[in-house]
């Protein structure tokens, strides 16, 4: 299986969650990496991933995995 990379420009770091849009409801989800590659959604490292942040009056919804 080969490594995605953040979506980011000039980020070279390994994806480790996707990034969609929902513009109608001007929502962004953000969870695990995804299990294929979409274009229409963006992978993520670990950094853009906590450093994201949307346009005023924007939700942000992170999808937490369960750690066991």
């Amino acid at each position: 299986m080969l490594t995605r990379i953040c979506s980011k420009v000039a980020c070279n770091r390994e994806a480790v969650a996707t990034l969609t849009y929902d513009y109608t409801d001007q929502m962004a989800a953000i969870g695990p990496l995804g299990g294929v590659n979409d274009p229409h959604a963006h992978d993520l490292c670990a950094q853009h991933t906590e450093r994201l942040s949307v346009p005023r009056g924007w939700v942000i919804i992170r999808h937490e995995t369960l750690q066991s």
